[in-house]
């Protein structure tokens, strides 16, 4: 079942449509996941990116500081001082506020959870995370500009499907590689295939493989352009024995 349009946007499908690769997407679900209990197996994506901007432009306010001081040294310029100010303070300000910005803004969290097939993703800034069942999300290819106006390349982005105003419920899922991002989500929660790649998952995946068997192990609920075996041949065996597919 596809997503909804926005802004005559194709959005992208609930379908696995390639393979997440390590360099890309896997690599980031190496370590432990976000939560879970005996009901409910939740992945927690945390992302301040604010926080790096901030830390940026300390970086090039402490630089440009120590090149004035290296002329301030060499120099006899009376107002070397004045100079440090009106070259430096901007970088810093901007900084400052960029710090304080993330500081103040609740934190940004992309949570899944495969069970009940919930979904919450936030806005920017101050507006409120959205919480919607995975189906109704409306997930698309958002072109990121570069220099020039040139085509940059494209991220993953969401859109509320509550509210209709632009920049109010939208959020960037993935920085590049949508295709890739998009189908790991997807075959994460689809809960009647088995837990996609990341060694986050291997502590669950016994757990998981018993729940899907004394279910019969039902048919996907999505679509796949790649195959997603068991972990071990004799479960893979089950599955076909069993479920049939």
């Amino acid at each position: 079942m596809p997503t909804r349009n926005w802004f005559k946007k194709d959005a992208l499908p609930f379908k696995i449509l390639t393979e997440p690769t390590h360099k890309n997407v896997t690599k980031w679900f190496n370590n432990e996941i976000g939560g879970s209990d005996d009901e409910e197996l939740i992945l927690i994506l945390q992302s301040r990116g604010f926080s790096m901007m901030g830390t940026a432009f300390y970086v090039l306010w402490l630089v440009q500081l120590l090149i004035m001081t290296i002329i301030a040294i060499f120099s006899d310029k009376s107002n070397i001082d004045l100079d440090l100010l009106l070259y430096s303070s901007p970088l810093f300000i901007i900084g400052t506020a960029l710090w304080i910005y993330n500081l103040i803004t609740p934190t940004k969290k992309i949570v899944l959870k495969r069970y009940t097939g919930m979904m919450t993703y936030p806005s920017y800034g101050f507006y409120p995370h959205m919480t919607l069942t995975f189906t109704r999300a409306t997930v698309y290819k958002s072109l990121i500009s570069g220099p020039d106006a040139t085509i940059g390349g494209y991220k993953l982005a969401a859109r509320n499907p509550y509210n209709t105003g632009v920049g109010k419920g939208n959020y960037d899922l993935a920085p590049a590689d949508p295709e890739e991002w998009w189908s790991y989500f997807v075959w994460y929660m689809d809960q009647n295939r088995p837990l996609p790649p990341g060694k986050s998952f291997d502590p669950y995946r016994d757990k998981d493989f018993e729940r899907r068997k004394a279910a019969g192990f039902p048919k996907p609920l999505y679509k796949s352009n790649i195959p997603t075996p068991e972990a071990t041949k004799e479960q893979q065996a089950e599955r076909e024995r069993i479920g049939g597919w």
